[in-house]
């Protein structure tokens, strides 16, 4: 670990990312679900916005200037400005919405299940899809929120202190990463949904921020 930043004890983490030296977080539960931008030395927030009340939120990615948020079962994506959190338009889907990031080229959507959905960047029609399993073939299911680093994909695996490391061409789990003992007390240990869910990578440091719902800490850490 090499540091460690204040988080919103209140913010039931969907997604997290980061750009430009600011953290943007995505929050769940309905008639409380935000999209949020973080000062990440204080944690301090700079902007918010809410969702529809009847919206629960979950994934976020970044495409160009455009945040795209999911939503777990009402089959709507929006799209927000980066920088204003405005919203500039929406997406519709079937299916539930997990976990979303952009490689680069594509969307990478997770819906709770082992397969990742890839969709058009600009239209959110999919692409394609693949079913994610071990070595052993044993399928990876839950998989949460999703984080492309490089040619690979980083993946919560839901109600678990796991990270998985996913080659998004053959589905194939190329490295596993447990989190367990990262945070002392686990806050899970009061509310089980209190879980490790949340991966942005820094480019500038090559260290990734790791949260989860409702913790107090945001850790930096350095995957050898």
């Amino acid at each position: 670990m090499l540091a460690t930043h204040p988080h919103d004890t209140s913010a039931f983490t969907q997604g997290l990312l980061w750009s430009e030296g600011l953290v943007y977080e995505s929050t769940g539960l309905r008639g409380q679900s935000v999209l949020r931008i973080i000062d990440l030395p204080t944690g301090r927030v700079l902007q918010e916005t809410a969702a529809d009340s009847q919206h629960f939120g979950e994934g976020l990615a970044l495409v160009n200037d455009q945040l795209i948020w999911l939503t777990w079962q009402a089959g709507t994506a929006t799209v927000h400005h980066q920088d204003t959190l405005e919203q500039t338009g929406s997406f519709t889907y079937s299916g539930e919405g997990w976990g979303l990031c952009h490689d680069g080229d594509r969307l990478v959507m997770s819906d709770g299940s082992n397969t990742l959905t890839f969709r058009h960047s600009s239209t959110f029609e999919v692409l394609g899809s693949v079913p994610v399993s071990r070595a052993d073939g044993t399928p990876v299911n839950r998989l949460n929120e999703l984080e492309c680093v490089g040619e690979d994909v980083w993946a919560n695996v839901w109600l678990t202190d796991r990270i998985v490391v996913i080659d998004p061409e053959t589905g194939a789990v190329t490295a596993e990463a447990d989190m367990a003992g990262i945070i002392s007390p686990h806050p899970a240990d009061a509310d089980s949904n209190d879980v490790l869910n949340g991966i942005a990578y820094r480019p500038d440091t090559g260290t990734f921020l790791i949260t989860g719902k409702r913790w107090p800490t945001i850790f930096e850490v350095r995957f050898e």
